[in-house]
């Protein structure tokens, strides 16, 4: 009876949602799991594993031609679990290796008050050159002093080799400070894709300051109350041995560094938009389209928007 009464409620938007994620899915040539499709591919549906495996075996959607095999779904394209399982493999291999280069950004640069990796990594999709995109947001004001320093730090890593090359594409890919992170949560609260990109991040230090970012928009939960308190629970448990944030230096409001993030900005900024077109260039010299992006540049904030991201946003957008 609680099946029939999703369908009823949600019947159309499910093989709508379902038929989204077999075009990401055949794209992607990655396999999402029954679980995932129930919880973060279905907004508002809040269906549990075994009921999307009922509905997708009572109620046809033979349109779709998913096969579902040991709980995954499986679209025609050659995919297989081994293929799934490796990606899976160097995924936590590039997070283990962002997480130890987060430790290192946070000692040396104090403004930084989270850091969490998204895109492919986050999803566990990644192939062995995808980069490690990094979420991170800073003190208020103090972006760009910080991005520069994150530049040197990621220049300097690669230089000394610490780690094989394809474990270091670090990309500064979603840059906000405090302010502008808030005002883009509150512009993006209708948004099922950027409520589902929060849940997927895998926070790799400020554990405790992103557990406070999902509170503080818990709107999330209103797409996918499961993942959300689930989320919460284990931002909750897997909380850092030393919560206590770390005070930024007392000169920190000083007017010689208020002109110190005023100059980072104007230099990073044009270095980061001429890096892109070059970036650009080369990514269409390999027919690489949807990889190619837009800097997003701003006093608050540096974001980096692809056209596969535009894709995402145009089926799974407000």
């Amino acid at each position: 009876m609680q099946i029939s009464a999703t369908y009823q409620n949600y019947g159309s938007g499910i093989h709508d949602g379902l038929s989204k994620l077999f075009d990401i899915s055949e794209y992607l040539n990655f396999p999402f799991t029954l679980e995932e499709a129930a919880r973060y591919f279905l907004p508002k549906a809040n269906l549990t594993t075994e009921e999307l495996g009922s509905l997708l075996t009572t109620h046809g959607f033979a349109d779709l031609k998913f096969v579902i095999k040991d709980g995954y779904l499986l679209t025609p394209h050659n995919q297989s679990l081994s293929s799934r399982l490796e990606r899976e493999r160097v995924s936590a291999a590039k997070l283990e290796s962002a997480a130890s280069f987060a430790k290192l950004l946070t000692r040396l640069v104090p403004f930084i008050r989270t850091i969490a990796v998204t895109g492919s990594v986050a999803y566990g999709s990644a192939e062995k050159w995808d980069d490690v995109d990094l979420f991170i947001i800073t003190e208020r004001n103090r972006l760009w002093i910080s991005t520069f320093w994150m530049l040197l730090q990621i220049r300097f890593y690669k230089i000394l080799g610490l780690r094989g090359s394809h474990l270091v594409p670090f990309c500064l890919s979603y840059l906000h400070d405090e302010d502008g992170f808030s005002k883009e949560s509150r512009r993006s609260r209708a948004n099922p894709l950027f409520a589902r990109e929060l849940l997927k991040a895998k926070p790799v230090a400020g554990t405790e300051r992103y557990r406070r970012i999902l509170e503080e928009n818990k709107w999330v939960s209103e797409f996918y109350p499961a993942p959300y308190e689930q989320a919460l629970r284990l931002l909750r448990s897997a909380a850092e041995a030393n919560t206590r944030q770390r005070p930024g230096p007392a000169c920190s409001q000083s007017l010689l560094l208020a002109w110190v993030e005023g100059m980072s900005y104007m230099v990073l900024s044009r270095y980061l938009r001429l890096r892109a077109y070059l970036t650009n260039l080369k990514l269409r010299s390999e027919g690489k389209y949807l990889r190619t992006f837009v800097p997003n540049v701003s006093p608050a904030a540096c974001v980096y928007t692809s056209n596969f991201y535009r894709w995402l946003s145009s089926i799974w957008g407000a």
